[in-house]
């Protein structure tokens, strides 16, 4: 029987606005994220150990959206860690990060594990790219800590996810990053936001994971943008002392907002 695993919910593609009452594609992405907190709450609250934001907190890069982000998530009272996506201001989180329980620590390691917290926006640009200091940082924390296992997080996808006008929009330098972490056996999965869906893959050994968005889903498998008419969710990961993972998708009951299915884009 496996010892209790460290538990971890990631959260993804927020989207929030300064003012409460703004909408991403008629969602209202305040009333989505609170939706999806409300479930966290109701399935995981009480034994959950910490929760990671996998990027694109907000739509406008504003201080109030960022507050609002970390005060929403305050109630929780466990850690809570974040990186940016393409859509985020790095100085504003900078500026407002640490608030309440969100941290801008980039390494945790509790139990047999260690998490290690990247940057992969690329400024004034979609697509997303891990620059030289980033890898080298990685690198730096899988050798001081040999013997843990590992999982490497970041926001936008390492790996074609099957859509073409968004796997223009992934890590340009993805071969730089699977080169870089081919000798470090420890590495058991990398986790990532960005493409708003369910998504695995087997890749090198270890199935890597994206996580659905908390607000609008992008449809999977298609040519141009489109999106899927499903409820936002969250990832919850379970990591065990042998080095296993376990891991699955929540969702709402309902789609928050009116769904656009002529949507072209935001």
């Amino acid at each position: 029987m496996h010892n209790q695993p460290l538990k971890i919910i990631q959260i993804s593609d927020i989207h929030l606005h300064s003012d409460v009452r703004g909408e991403l594609l008629r969602v209202n992405t305040h009333d989505s994220y609170q939706a999806v907190l409300d479930l966290v709450r109701a399935k995981h609250a009480k034994d959950t150990d910490l929760i990671i934001l996998s990027g694109d907190l907000t739509q406008d890069g504003s201080l109030e959206a960022y507050a609002r982000v970390a005060d929403l998530i305050e109630p929780f009272n466990i850690p809570v860690y974040c990186v940016p996506g393409n859509h985020d201001n790095p100085k504003m989180m900078k500026q407002v990060y640490p608030r309440g329980n969100v941290s801008n620590n980039k390494h945790i390691v509790l139990k047999n594990w260690q998490i290690i917290l990247l940057d992969s926006h690329k400024p004034d640009a979609v697509e997303g790219y891990l620059d030289a200091s980033e890898l080298e940082y990685m690198q730096h924390c899988l050798q001081k800590h040999p013997d843990q296992h590992a999982i490497i997080l970041f926001h936008h996808q390492p790996v074609p996810v099957g859509s073409r006008w968004l796997d223009k929009l992934w890590v340009t330098n993805a071969d730089e990053f699977w080169a870089a972490i081919a000798k470090y056996p420890q590495i058991k999965t990398v986790l990532f936001g960005h493409v708003h869906q369910e998504f695995q893959q087997a890749v090198n050994g270890m199935t890597i994971y994206a996580t659905p968005s908390t607000c609008i889903q992008f449809k999977p498998h298609q040519d141009r943008f489109g999106l899927d008419h499903l409820p936002p969710g969250y990832r919850w990961i379970h990591l065990f002392e042998d080095g296993h993972i376990e891991t699955g998708v929540e969702r709402i009951a309902e789609y928050i907002g009116v769904f656009d299915k002529d949507a072209k884009g935001y």
